[in-house]
């Protein structure tokens, strides 16, 4: 199977008490990156201080292209972010859609089956891969230790384009790992934090769509579960 990982970091720095990104309106896109499965090269789509949005409409062209060329599309969580946010910044809200319910969201998966939201660098970790970039260097030399997508537009405002995209890189080509991972194992696992294993086993990849077959779970015990269609509400 062809996959191409795809991921954004945001242009606009988000505050820190508002919880759920995916509510937040003209974010904007920074920079964009996809991974292939058959070459080492990392595509990477990027602007200054943020996308015209005719470069969000390239970027949709081209993962358009990937798609009719036979790629599966895989994200964590780009259902209800990436995808949206790059609708909004390209005015293509109908393509985006197609493209948001028919391509692979892994967190979905996860989230779908078990009923609670799961990071990519806990599922990185079940996967015994290597994980997210937390070093990243800066332009004085510098070191941050603690990196996370979080910082990346207040970096990008800053200048330092070259650690938010090495950034960046690193997690569509973890991300594409994990995909591989999963295919051939049939399952991600991950640790919760109580320390117990846990683990989501599939017979394929599986798209948006095709997730909502999944059962839903039981989330009585919980004060505040994520509901399915807060996933797709933004599409048409």
């Amino acid at each position: 199977m062809k996959l191409a990982s795809f991921d954004i970091e945001i242009a606009s720095v988000v505050p820190e008490n508002v919880p759920d990104w995916s509510k937040v309106q003209g974010l904007g896109i920074s920079c964009a990156a996809i991974a292939l499965t058959d070459t080492d090269e990392v595509q990477v789509w990027d602007d200054k201080p943020r996308f015209a949005k005719q470069k969000s409409v390239d970027l949709v062209k081209r993962l358009m292209e990937l798609r009719d060329q036979g790629y599966m599309l895989i994200t964590w969580n780009g259902c209800s972010f990436d995808f949206r946010v790059l609708a909004e910044e390209s005015g293509l809200s109908q393509q985006c859609g197609q493209l948001a319910l028919n391509h692979v969201d892994m967190m979905l998966m996860v989230t779908f089956t078990k009923g609670w939201y799961l990071s990519l660098q806990a599922a990185l970790k079940g996967a015994d891969l290597s994980g997210k970039l937390m070093t990243v260097q800066l332009s004085d030399g510098s070191e941050i230790h603690d990196m996370e997508g979080s910082k990346a537009p207040e970096l990008w405002a800053a200048g330092e384009y070259e650690a938010v995209i090495a950034y960046l890189k690193e997690d569509v080509v973890q991300l594409l790992k994990l995909a591989q991972s999963a295919d051939r194992r049939g399952r991600i696992n991950w640790t919760s934090r109580s320390g117990n294993p846990q683990q989501v086993r599939f017979s394929k990849l599986m798209t948006v769509t095709e997730c909502f077959s999944i059962p839903e779970p039981d989330t009585s015990w919980m004060s505040d579960p994520p509901t399915r269609e807060q996933f797709v509400e933004w599409i048409e």
